[in-house]
């Protein structure tokens, strides 16, 4: 019988299990792992085999890992359960100076994120308010924060999910809002100057999908510009920077499509958000941060084929988004989605992994002492 062979979640031990979803121990670290499952449905229907493979071509075409024991009903699992507003305060105070926990005290497993969920309904409930006042009363007093908390709700609780993935918790808040900010506006400018440069090359051929060209490299430069410093060097980091730095273009942007073309931009705006800017970003940083390693940026690491199949994928993906051409449900933006997903998925396992080894490392240089009695 052919045997399925797979990393141990703890501590990355090649493992063989008899059988898909079989329990075992594992031979590196001694925990109890179950080995992924995959198959066919019952009547021989093709299910989770299917959604693996394609998982594993999308991967594969981002030169990023494949997934290997990532469950998004386990993932999710802490959505519903009940969390004291003491937790959320503790959650978000985290990444300073005498507030970042050591590498010991880091959990390195795939995170359970809650705390978005909070942040969305709260700001939701903000924006619903906002609007029941303006249908009420058509004053336009109101307007700026119906722009406001429509365009930053779901991408804002989107980048706390990211956040929460730091498992590192070495970024604080304060750092997260000033990348939001200062990179949203930065990278605004520079994709206004980048827009002139694709004017002067000819390729209105290429209509809307133009727009990645002169988008993608501005917010990647913010960033760069913004945050070019050996401080926070993981893949997580880089993530969650990007993912910054594209929450605020895409709620700054927004909030101009709505102040042009009316409030009925906010809405599909808002719910599509997790599937186009902060997500790119978030990938072409995450690709970038494994490349330089916690060395400032050299003009070399764009060049890095692990960075620029990555990046290469956020523009295509942005320009088939832009593309003229829709479908029914939004299952285009829906599709290009999950296809981000999965890389920033990858990208979040390779960014355990690092964490997990630095953690292996350090225990290893430094073991526990023994105290010896009298």
């Amino acid at each position: 019988m052919q045997q399925l062979e797979f990393d141990c979640p703890a501590c990355r031990a090649r493992l063989a299990a008899p059988a898909s979803g079989a329990s075992l121990t594992c031979t590196g670290c001694g925990a109890v792992v179950q080995a992924p499952k995959i198959g066919v449905a019952a009547g021989g229907a093709p299910d989770a085999d299917f959604m693996s493979r394609m998982s594993d071509h999308i991967a594969n075409a981002a030169g990023v890992e494949r997934l290997e024991g990532f469950s998004l009903a386990d993932t999710f699992s802490e959505v519903f359960s009940r969390h004291s507003e003491e937790e959320v305060e503790r959650y978000f105070t985290v990444g300073g100076p005498d507030t970042t926990p050591t590498l010991q005290d880091v959990d390195p497993s795939w995170p359970k994120p809650w705390v978005f969920a909070r942040m969305l309904m709260l700001a939701l409930l903000v924006y619903f308010g906002f609007d029941q006042a303006w249908l009420q009363y058509q004053n336009p007093n109101l307007l700026p924060g119906l722009i406001i908390v429509g365009s930053f709700a779901v991408p804002f609780a989107t980048l706390i999910f990211f956040f929460e993935f730091n498992v590192r918790r070495n970024v604080s808040m304060f750092q997260v809002n000033k990348m939001v900010i200062s990179g949203g506006v930065l990278s605004l400018i520079f994709a206004l100057m980048f827009f002139q440069v694709t004017g002067h090359l000819h390729l209105s051929w290429l209509g809307a999908s133009v727009a990645p060209l002169a988008e993608e490299p501005a917010k990647l430069l913010a960033l760069a510009f913004v945050w070019n410093k050996k401080r926070y060097p993981y893949i997580l980091n880089g993530l969650l920077l990007g993912a910054a730095v594209g929450t605020g273009f895409a709620a700054f942007e927004s909030a101009g499509y709505a102040l042009r073309f009316g409030l009925g931009e906010i809405v599909p705006r808002g719910l599509l958000s997790p599937f186009g800017h902060i997500v790119w970003t978030g990938m072409s940083a995450a690709a970038l941060w494994r490349v330089k390693r916690g060395r400032p940026v050299e003009l070399e690491m764009f060049r890095d084929p692990r960075f620029m199949r990555v990046f290469a994928g956020a523009v295509v993906l942005h320009g088939i988004w832009d593309a003229g051409f829709d479908l029914p449900f939004y299952l285009k933006y829906i599709a290009l989605g999950v296809i981000a997903w999965v890389v920033v998925l990858g990208l979040i396992q390779e960014g355990l992994k690092e964490i997990r080894t630095e953690k292996a490392k350090e225990l290893a240089a430094s073991p526990p002492k023994l105290s010896v009695a009298a």
